[in-house]
This record gives C-alpha cells, structure tokens and sequence, in this order.
C-alpha cells in the first residue's frame, strides 16, 4: 500500500460496485425477454448444452448481482468475477473469432469490466494508489481504442455500415464516416491515458456523454441488442461508472 493513498469513500465504492453489479443483473433479469432466450439458445445448441442451463446460469447471476451491493469487496468475489468473465470470453472467441471485432463490443466490453471489477477490490484494500487508478484508467481508455481500431478501422462490418447508412445522420460515405469515427475513438482513448489535469477532465465528460448518446442511436434501429445475452448496450453501464470515477479522482 502507498504511504500517500487516499482511502476511498464509501460512496465511491458504492458507486463502482453498482457498475460491476449492473452487468450481472441486467444479464439475469434479461432472460425474461424471448429474443434473450432465442439468441441463448442458438448458442447453447452450438455447445451442445441445454436450454435450462441458461435459466440457472441467470438465476447465479442474479445472485451474484445481489452479493456485489450487499458485501463488501472481496478477493474471491473479484475472482469469481474476473474468472467467469475470462471464460466466457474465451469460448465465444474460440467459436466465432468475429466477434472479437464486433462493432458493438461484444467481447471487448469485458476489458473495462474487468478492470472495474480489480479496481473495486483494489481501492477496498489499499485505497486510491497509483495501481488502482491506472487499472481503472487503463480499462476505460482501452475500450476506444480497440473499438476505434478493429471494427470500425480494420474490420468494419455491414451490421453497422447499414446502422450509419440508414441513420439518415451522416452526410458521407458509411464507410468514410467509420474509418473517421474509428480514428476519433483511437485517438480519445490514447488522449485518455496521457492527458492531465483540465483536459483530461472535458475528455472524460466527452466520453461519458458518448456512451450515453451512441447507444441510443444505435437502439434506435435495432432495440433488441438491449435483450442481447452477450451485453453490447448494458456493458456500458460499468463503462460509464468507470469513466465517471476517473473524472471524480482526476478533479481532487
């Protein structure tokens, strides 16, 4: 532990746990809706595993939602998480190594989620170190650079070519606009990483804002991918409270 750490606030906690709990509990309560079971069940098939299995595992992650606001932080609970988390990652790159590039982040959502979950354990054991800020940081600076760089620079993909297309929004080439979209997104997540001070702060809250708006346009053609099972909209819950507890450390 750093002599000069600043011990965390029970609100921040509080705040940074909602975010990791979110995810889990959006995902259970998630599958009440058919097009959740639908898309569960394609990929259940393709493992030759049931259907039931899906109703349990949603039922675990409600649970497990539960445990995260009611315990304090602990060692096994970051590793239950960050190790369930890896797992599924894993399996799902293995059978479609696609949606590594996902244009909605289905995988590479996992990465700030992670280091959501580490930092939460962090700041609970050892306050605000330079370790804790720098996962936390690191984590949500690392999400626009991998989306900026592989599906919308290296591997743009129709689903969101057609998105922007018929977004009506754009007055240029789909392609064009996600080629500069992807650079912009690269660029503010390098920026988030070596900036300091006020700058940092109005990229923050310009990233903050982005998370919020995007989505929506997004959802405005395709509402579904709010009950999709692998999270492309909900993961930016602990996204956002990530990035907002950045902002709240660089401005003490």
């Amino acid at each position: 532990m750093e002599l000069d750490a600043e011990k965390a606030t029970p609100g921040e906690v509080f705040w940074l746990k909602a975010g990791t709990a979110s995810i889990w509990l959006t995902t259970a309560l998630g599958v009440l809706h058919p097009y959740y079971r639908s898309v569960g069940h394609d990929w259940l098939s393709r493992l030759g595993l049931p259907d039931w299995l899906m109703w349990v595992t949603c039922a675990g992650e409600l649970v497990l939602a539960i445990i995260i606001l009611v315990l304090p932080p602990r060692w096994w609970l970051m590793a239950a998480q960050v190790s369930g988390v890896t797992v599924f990652t894993i399996i799902l790159a293995v059978l479609e190594p696609s949606l590594l590039a996902h244009p909605f982040g289905m995988l590479t959502k996992n990465l700030p989620f992670a280091a959501l979950v580490i930092t939460v354990w962090l700041i609970s054991r050892e306050g605000w170190t330079g370790r804790a800020l720098w996962i936390l940081r690191a984590g949500t600076a690392l999400i626009w650079i991998t989306e900026g760089l592989f599906p919308k620079i290296l591997f743009q993909q129709p689903m969101e070519v057609a998105v922007v297309a018929n977004s009506g929004l754009v007055p240029m080439s789909a392609p064009v606009f996600l080629m500069l979209l992807g650079f912009a997104q690269l660029i503010s997540g390098v920026l988030a990483l070596v900036l300091k001070g006020r700058l940092l702060r109005w990229l923050l809250m310009a990233q903050v804002a982005a998370l919020v708006v995007l989505p929506l346009l997004v959802s405005v053609q395709d509402p579904m991918l709010w009950f999709h099972p692998f999270g492309p909209m909900t993961k930016n819950f602990p996204i956002i409270a990530g990035t907002l507890g950045v902002l709240h450390r660089c401005s003490r």
